[in-house]
């Protein structure tokens, strides 16, 4: 920093420090803007130049022609030559960041008076007087000290501590953007620019411009006025951005002005990624102004980053499809460019499992054939988009490519695996969930006609790691056993407590009737109850019972995981035949007096189907998607067979109480 000197001995600074520590008032004057208290401790003399000071601290030595005479001076003052810092800030520093009153421009003009050189000396942060002032938004006490510098050495010294940097590289024009008050703002930089009309061209050392950090911050009218000011501004931002790229993130309308007055900054690529204002724009979804880049220079889309990843890559991995059918629609092309592991938007939309993304692609690539050439497209490793989304496991992308009927199944990749060998190796073994997405789409293959590789390891057969399948089995037990426990109980219970009661000895009915028989005996949907109920009692004590077998260990593993299975599958029979019994039960008692609820009663039980719905749901989609793949006549009886078991497992409790209630009713009008 100009204009200082370095004690030559340690002993010097300490008491340097000493002294000002002695005189706490000099800094409760500079805060206050007391004048004439600062006159007083300043004493009537002038300070020689200081030099730099390694703690911060910086002691005037002086001259024998400029030191005052010490006997002039009043005996509680402190002087300049010691009173240059106040605790680690230069005393201008301090009244420039608390006032801008009168009496605090005045107590600037009285500092100043004693040591000039203040007016650009940095504190330990670097900042000098102007960047204290500018942060603090003292807009007059910024045009005083403009003042004073130019009262000192005109225009050209104004602008020397304007350009000033601090240790971020920062002037006071950065600290003016960065306040709250939008007027405050505005007054600060216009004033900052009358001074100085190039200062925001400054070459910033961390890179940050004025014209980017007031684009960043939304000031767009200021960004603009730095312009008409200053057409030679600088662009630049941090780690190698311009001011585009914070545009596109922040406004349409200032991203127009930045391509009308500079349209090279759209090339440019920051050093981290080395990603352009487009990569930008597209990762953010920015889709009206990716549109506007693209009006300005088409061939920003085939300029990618240092992972040579292009825009439509980088849309892909933000799963903004919209963007994307936004890129192919401007530029067909762009659909078949790699990144630098050979990969197109699809490999990366089908390794993500972008579902969406890929279905809207798939009805793109129909309408235009040029894009069906990327279908069967392979990677530096060898991968079609078949064989990343059976890696992922995404069952809804896996459906849109296998629909596809130009998809090649059986391509190899460089181990010369096909889409059905990874599919292999990811199939579940043991107890897995009905549903489960790696087992749907290697059956799927399977179904659709799907090969092994030549040189394929999944010929042999699936080995039962017996020690994870027995943890899975233990881990689940506890659960499954209350659960089937709690049923057993229920179901007991409710064959006693029956809906409407029994009949009591005095009843007037009794002579028709036995005594202590149910009253509600004859109804159907009681009788309907009855046997719901007894098919929960069964259907829960079986999976009790096969819960037991499957938590014995002495059992082997083969046995335990097919009894395990088995609790499950009576485990949801009883809970589907409880829900009927429910129904009937309350069917029974209210029909006759509220019918209505007994129907709501009915409604709400049906909400118990929805998992079946979902399970029949899903096997038929998978059905669907085999459409293009297979004969009409295999499907049909594909669709059939899956239709009829699957309701057949599901509901076959409810197949036996309809069946009762047939057989019951034809009885009945029989006799």
């Amino acid at each position: 920093m100009s204009g200082a000197c370095q004690l030559p001995m340690d002993s010097g600074r300490n008491e340097a420090q000493l002294l000002v520590q002695q005189h706490p008032e000099l800094l409760m004057a500079a805060r206050e803007g007391n004048a004439a208290r600062l006159t007083h401790l300043l004493g009537n003399g002038r300070a020689a130049e200081p030099g730099p000071v390694g703690s911060g601290v910086v002691v005037n030595i002086g001259d024998a022609d400029t030191a005052m005479d010490e006997s002039a001076r009043p005996a509680d003052a402190v002087g300049v030559d010691v009173a240059v810092d106040v605790e680690m800030n230069k005393i201008l520093h301090v009244i420039a960041s608390t006032g801008d009153s009168p009496d605090f421009l005045e107590s600037a003009r009285v500092v100043y008076g004693k040591a000039n050189h203040l007016l650009d000396a940095c504190n330990a942060n670097g900042d000098t007087p102007f960047h204290c002032a500018a942060r603090a938004g003292m807009v007059e006490m910024v045009s005083e000290l403009i003042s004073l510098a130019r009262t000192e050495g005109g225009d050209h010294r104004v602008k020397a501590v304007l350009g000033k940097q601090n240790k971020q590289g920062e002037t006071a024009l950065h600290e003016a953007l960065r306040l709250a008050d939008k007027e405050t703002v505005v007054a600060m930089v216009n004033m900052l620019m009358a001074a100085d009309a190039e200062l925001s061209r400054v070459p910033p050392t961390d890179g940050t411009s004025p014209l980017y950090l007031a684009v960043l911050l939304g000031h767009d009218d200021i960004a603009q006025n730095l312009h008409y000011n200053d057409e030679g501004l600088s662009y630049s931002g941090p780690n190698g951005q311009n001011a585009l790229h914070a545009a596109v993130l922040r406004s349409t309308w200032m991203t127009t002005n930045l391509l009308e007055w500079n349209k090279k900054l759209s090339k440019q690529g920051e050093k981290t990624k080395g990603r352009t204002p487009l990569h930008f724009a597209a990762l953010r979804g920015a889709r009206v102004t990716v549109l506007l880049l693209l009006d300005a220079d088409k061939s920003l889309v085939y300029q990618s980053d240092n992972d040579g990843s292009f825009p439509i890559h980088t849309a892909v991995t933000a799963r903004h499809f919209r963007m994307v059918l936004d890129l192919l629609k401007k530029c067909p092309d762009c659909a078949q460019l790699r990144d630098a592991r050979g990969r197109t938007f699809f490999h990366i939309a089908a390794q993500q499992g972008s579902k969406v993304l890929v279905f809207l692609v798939f009805h793109l690539l129909r309408e235009n054939q040029r894009l069906a050439s990327i279908i069967n497209m392979q990677d530096n490793d060898g991968n079609t988009v078949l064989h990343l989304a059976v890696l992922a496991g995404s069952l809804h992308t896996f459906y849109c490519i296998l629909w596809d009927k130009n998809v090649m199944l059986n391509l190899s990749n460089c181990e010369g695996k096909t889409a059905l060998d990874l599919a292999r190796s990811n199939f579940p073994t043991g107890v897995t969930f009905g549903l489960d997405p790696n087992r749907s789409i290697h059956s799927l293959l399977v179904a659709a006609g799907a090969q092994y590789g030549a040189h394929s390891e999944n010929h042999d057969p699936i080995v039962l790691d017996e020690e994870k399948e027995a943890k899975k089995i233990m881990d689940s037990t506890p659960t499954i056993g209350i659960v089937s426990a709690l049923l057993v109980t229920v179901t007991f219970a409710a064959s006693f407590t029956v809906p409407g009661g029994y009949r009591a000895d005095d009843d007037p009915e009794s002579s028709h009737h036995t005594a202590g028989t149910p009253v509600l005996a004859a109804t159907y949907s009681f009788q309907a109850f009855i046997v719901a109920n007894n098919l929960a009692l069964l259907c829960s004590s079986m999976a009790t019972i096969s819960l037991m077998y499957a938590g014995i260990t002495t059992v082997d593993i083969g046995t335990r995981t097919c009894a395990f299975c088995l609790s499950i599958f009576f485990l949801n029979s009883s809970a589907r035949s409880l829900a009927a019994a429910f129904a009937f039960g309350m069917y029974a008692t209210l029909a006759p007096v509220a019918h209505a609820a007994a129907v709501v009663t009915w409604l709400c039980t049906a909400a118990s189907l929805l998992d079946v719905a979902w399970f029949v749901g899903a096997l038929l989609f998978s059905l669907l998607t085999l459409l293009n793949r297979i004969p009409a006549r295999r499907f049909m009886l594909q669709f059939v067979l899956t239709f009829v078991f699957s309701l057949l497992g599901a509901l076959w409790p409810y197949a036996i109480i309809a069946g009762f209630l047939a057989y019951s009713k034809i009885f009945h009008t029989i006799n």
